[in-house]
């Protein structure tokens, strides 16, 4: 499993709403714009899981714009709240 930072140039409720269904007990929002998400798989899949672009149906209606990274390693400085989520997330998928 990896983390996911899904980055939106502004607030977008919609793709909010989807990060919250998707994985309503998975998820962080560190800001209205900036939110990590555990999951397998890879960042295609996760835009493409929450509606924001299906490259095998570009035609499709898009619920907004963001970018999406998967995470390799993290630091800086942020609330307790972040670095222990992140840490529980990081464990449970190492089995460490």
């Amino acid at each position: 499993m990896t983390i996911f930072a899904v980055l939106m140039p502004f607030p977008q409720p919609e793709i909010a709403e989807a990060i919250k269904s998707e994985f309503p007990q998975d998820s962080f929002e560190i800001t209205p714009t900036q939110w990590l998400v555990p999951t397998s798989g890879t960042a295609v899949e996760l835009v493409k899981r929450l509606g924001i672009f299906d490259r095998e149906n570009p035609s499709k209606p898009s619920i907004g714009n963001a970018v999406v990274f998967a995470t390799s390693s993290y630091f800086g400085r942020g609330p307790v709240t972040l670095w222990d989520w992140i840490k529980a997330k990081l464990e449970a998928t190492s089995g460490g």
